[in-house]
């Protein structure tokens, strides 16, 4: 993957979770800061969701973003895992990421296919 930085807007368990993960692949993980101009230091935004239920505030900051040339990716982690990780790496790469922010609901991390999705970028790299 070309992602260098990754910012969270929690402070929760998607945070500890992300920062974990990306020690797989040498990527910073930092938490943004909402009140700041997010648009000037990311180059995208992953929504993590699951079966499309996805927060109002949520929904709104990804429009904010994409009308500010910011391109938003969403990620069911209850889609089929194939897709879902073929998916967001041709994202990743045609957009040539590399400061992300990932936003989505604490307790997604509970979901066992929320940690499926993100092995398997794991076991990609690996392989």
């Amino acid at each position: 993957m070309t992602v260098e930085f990754i910012y969270v807007l929690n402070t929760g368990e998607l945070l500890t979770y992300l920062q974990s993960w990306a020690n797989n692949f040498d990527i910073i993980v930092e938490k943004a800061d909402a009140k700041e101009d997010l648009s000037d230091i990311i180059d995208g935004v992953v929504l993590i969701h699951e079966n499309h239920n996805i927060q109002k505030d949520m929904e709104e900051l990804v429009a904010a973003l994409d009308k500010n040339n910011c391109p938003g990716h969403r990620v069911d982690i209850n889609g089929t895992l194939a897709a879902t990780k073929s998916n967001f790496e041709m994202w990743v790469e045609r957009n040539k990421t590399k400061r992300l922010l990932f936003v989505g609901k604490d307790d997604l991390v509970k979901s066992e296919n929320f940690e499926r999705f993100f092995n398997s970028l794991i076991a990609h790299k690996q392989a």
